[in-house]
């Protein structure tokens, strides 16, 4: 296991290799050392790919970096992110769409999924969340698929977490829809 000084680093190089990249926008971080038993990552990084650039459909990124149960035998990060949410902002009807899924046998980078439990995907779902209130965004939509029961019951309960409406088409599938009015406008 990495030290608290490796983890921050490893926090402090991705930190300065984000803010030098003019394709990213760092939306929250926390620099806290880890408790041994802690429940939710204390060291964080939540970045985005998404310039607003007048574009009016395009699609995007947020992305979760922790150096925490990220470091290999030589003390570097293994991934640049442990969580991506994938949307698209559609403008002309104020509304963002995200997707939801879950890849057969394993979770994939480009999944939204909590899968170690420490928070990731909720920091980047709340991100996604404020960066559609400063847009301007009326309805968060999307559909939400696993392979899995018990981890389409975690992202189920994630989304009615943050009061999304959750319509369960299919729990035996794993398949549903997710809704958010925002009340921003």
């Amino acid at each position: 296991m990495a030290s608290q000084s490796e983890y921050t680093e490893l926090y402090n190089k991705r930190m300065a290799l984000i803010e030098d990249n003019p394709h990213y926008t760092i939306l929250a971080s926390m620099n806290k050392p880890m408790a041994d038993d802690a429940t939710r990552v204390t060291q964080y990084i939540v970045y985005t790919d998404f310039k607003n650039d007048g574009q009016k459909q395009k699609t995007s990124s947020i992305f979760v970096y922790t150096p925490y149960a990220n470091v290999d035998k030589y003390g570097h990060s293994k991934a640049d992110f442990q969580a991506q949410l994938l949307f698209e902002l559609n403008e002309w009807e104020q509304q963002v769409h995200i997707t939801v899924l879950e890849t057969l046998g394993s979770e994939s980078r480009l999944a939204f999924f909590d899968y170690q439990n420490l928070g990731l995907a909720q920091l980047a779902l709340q991100s996604l969340i404020n960066l559609s209130n400063k847009l301007g965004v009326k309805t968060i939509t999307g559909n939400i698929s696993s392979f899995d029961k018990e981890k389409f019951a975690k992202i189920v309960h994630i989304f009615k977490k943050f009061t999304f409406d959750v319509d369960v088409k299919d729990s035996e599938h794993g398949i549903g829809k997710i809704t958010k009015n925002l009340s921003n406008n």
